[in-house]
């Protein structure tokens, strides 16, 4: 407990429920374009964070886990949809699951590009200035990378995550189908996978989701200049 650190605790889980409102809302956002009026309907096509939060999900346990380290998960509500509304409900369901991720990947280019702005043209910098360096340092990196971890972990082929429906909708219809079975085991394994490492050697996904975050992120910011 000696590195504990309230002030940096909080900071994360503040921007985690950023990119977690832009995230939600690619999905609302999306399905709207696509034909489902529903989340625009119940207000979740917001930008308001207050719209999106899951009380448990969103606060407690990203707060626990950033106090006292451990896995650090969480989710928002999540954003209803009616296939019914979809032209191709397979398909739209897909695009749907993809919009919040891909929105996580796009805040990263907006984020890691926003700091190449402001370190070429701005008198932003960390080299000189203390407050400076923490912003860069505690902020913009930071959030960055969070954004970018979103969308890996997002993209897990389990049931509720969006990789699921990606995954459903690349399928064959008959394969997909039987991937639609496995379903109601996918919180149980996604728990196993999360937890289990901790009290048994097992692969470490979230280790190794990071180091593919890590990998997404460094790549972004080679694009961008940095």
């Amino acid at each position: 407990m000696g590195n504990f650190d309230p002030f940096a605790s909080i900071l994360i889980v503040i921007q985690f429920i950023i990119l977690l409102t832009f995230h939600e809302w690619g999905h609302a956002k999306s399905a709207d374009m696509l034909g489902d009026p529903t989340a625009r309907d119940q207000g979740r096509m917001s930008l308001n964070p207050g719209v999106h939060i899951d009380i448990v999900g969103t606060i407690i346990l990203p707060l626990f886990a950033s106090f006292f380290g451990g896995a650090f998960f969480g989710w928002a509500k999540p954003v209803p949809v009616n296939p019914y509304n979809l032209k191709n409900w397979r398909r739209d369901l897909m695009l749907i699951a993809a919009a919040g991720p891909f929105m996580n990947i796009v805040l990263a280019f907006v984020i890691l590009g926003g700091l190449k702005i402001a370190l070429e043209f701005t008198a932003f910098d960390p080299n000189t200035s203390q407050l400076h360096a923490v912003i860069h340092r505690q902020i913009i990196r930071p959030m960055a990378l969070i954004s970018v971890f979103l969308a890996a972990f997002n993209m897990l082929p389990l049931f509720p995550l969006d990789g699921f429906s990606v995954v459903r909708g690349l399928l064959p219809e008959n394969a997909a189908r039987q991937f639609e079975k496995l379903s109601p085991y996918g919180m149980p394994i996604l728990m196993c996978l999360i937890f289990l490492p901790y009290i048994l050697p097992l692969p470490n996904v979230l280790g190794f989701l990071g180091y593919i975050s890590y990998e997404i992120f460094f790549f972004i910011g080679k694009i961008v200049g940095l």
